[in-house]
């Protein structure tokens, strides 16, 4: 089993889990251990990405986008097969079969979705390790080159350790992705209900004009959703949108090719 980090052990204290010890930790972890890279033929780019994989994020989420013939990256954790979650319904074997023929990415998210702040780094890494075996057991030899922070909890050991293991890592930070970008802290917005969509046909039309990456992130895709997902009219809206902005959608893992890693350009920790 993993080898959590609990509290009251020395490394760790309660405070170590609230909201403020949360964002500086993130904020340390944006600020160090960059991989700096930068667009090779600069043009504005758009992912979609789906957390936890719950099965309407394929059977929906996943329908919608081949509707306007685009793919997207669904971050899974092998240890949630099958079960049910606050999102849903999660993802059964058959799923995980259609995704890749349907040309979606399939990226990791840990083994059991558990949070970088309460693992170890060598257990971080092995419950990565795990994941990536797993989905090889199910699907033959297949390369998982994206990882997604779990709850978005980002921490500086754990971004320096998984950067060296991904190409890209992405959060929940909100923002465009503008050259020189961090691929080991790829910024995303969420698409959630509660949130609406009217900011996100802002930050797409912006940037038309910057030329920059737009990740965005939701987990079900349903009429009646989680606190943590949205419906398939606002999905579709949204995936409309971005394809008629003229900006290139693109799972991550094809995106990220385009970026080339500048030598020296690293921050110094």
């Amino acid at each position: 089993m993993p080898e959590r980090i609990e509290a009251g052990h020395s490394r760790v204290s309660q405070w170590a889990r609230t909201a403020p010890a949360l964002r500086l930790r993130a904020l340390a972890a944006r600020l160090l251990k960059r991989r700096l890279a930068y667009q090779t033929m600069p043009k504005p780019m758009v992912s979609f990405t789906f957390d936890d994989f719950p099965r309407t994020a394929l059977t929906v989420g996943g329908e919608i986008l081949g509707e306007f013939g685009v793919r997207g990256t669904y971050y899974v954790a092998m240890g949630l097969l099958g079960k049910r979650t606050a999102v849903g319904e999660m993802f059964d074997r058959d799923d995980l079969d259609r995704l890749v023929a349907a040309g979606h990415e399939l990226a990791c998210h840990t083994l059991d979705h558990t949070m970088c702040s309460d693992l170890s780094v060598p257990a971080l890494v092995a419950s990565c390790r795990e994941n990536q075996r797993r989905i090889a057991k199910v699907l033959g030899e297949h390369s998982t080159d994206s990882f997604s922070f779990p709850e978005g909890v980002v921490t500086l050991n754990a971004k320096a350790a998984l950067g060296s293991m991904y190409a890209t890592c992405r959060t929940i930070e909100p923002g465009v992705n503008r050259d020189p970008v961090d691929l080991s802290f790829l910024r995303a917005f969420r698409v959630y209900s509660t949130s609406g969509i009217r900011g996100l046909r802002q930050a797409i039309r912006r940037n038309q004009d910057e030329n920059g990456w737009i990740v965005l992130y939701t987990h079900d895709v349903e009429v009646n959703p989680s606190a943590y997902g949205c419906t398939p009219t606002e999905f579709r809206e949204i995936v409309r949108f971005a394809v008629d902005s003229g900006a290139d959608v693109l799972p991550v893992a094809e995106a990220a090719k385009r970026f080339r890693l500048e030598v020296g350009r690293h921050s110094r920790s």
